[in-house]
C-alpha cells in the first residue's frame, strides 16, 4: 500500500512525510476505539517485529515511544535511501496491519483503516505521462 503511494521522483524526505502522515492518520482513526496508549502499544509492537528485517529500526529506542515515536520513525527514514525508506514502512505498515487483524479482526481493521488509506491516495499527485 504504502509502496504504490510513493510514486515518482519523492526522496526519503518526503517519504518520511507521508508516512508521518499516515501514521498520524491511523493514530487518529484508532485512537477513538481503542486508545492513544494502545495506538501506541500497537506501534511499539510493529516496529519491534519489523525490526528483524530492517535493522534500521533499531535506533528508535522504545521508551521515546509515544511521546516522540513519529519523530524518531521519521528521522529514521529520511536517513534512508529512497527505496530502503519505502521499504521500511511499508513493512512496517503491513506488520501493523497484521497485529491490529488478530485483536479486532479483517472487518473491523478494514473498516477503520478505510480512510486512512483512501486519503492519501487522493493527495497524492498524479504521475506526468
Amino acid at each position: 500500500m504504502f509502496a504504490h503511494l510513493a510514486t515518482g521522483s519523492a526522496d526519503a524526505i518526503r517519504i518520511a512525510e507521508l508516512a508521518v502522515s499516515i501514521w498520524s492518520d491511523v493514530g487518529d482513526a484508532l485512537a477513538p476505539i481503542i486508545g492513544q496508549s494502545g495506538v501506541d502499544a500497537l506501534i511499539k509492537r510493529s516496529i519491534y517485529l519489523t525490526r528483524t528485517a530492517h535493522p534500521c529500526l533499531q535506533g528508535i529506542d522504545e521508551n521515546v515511544l509515544p511521546s516522540d515515536g513519529l519523530a524518531a520513525l521519521r528521522a529514521v527514514l529520511e536517513q534512508q535511501e529512497r527505496t530502503a525508506a519505502i521499504a521500511v514502512n511499508a513493512a512496517l505498515l503491513q506488520n501493523f496491519h497484521k497485529v491490529l487483524i488478530t485483536l479486532i479482526g479483517a472487518s473491523l481493521t478494514e473498516r477503520l483503516l478505510r480512510p486512512v488509506w483512501e486519503a492519501p491516495r487522493a493527495a497524492m499527485p498524479r504521475r506526468k505521462t
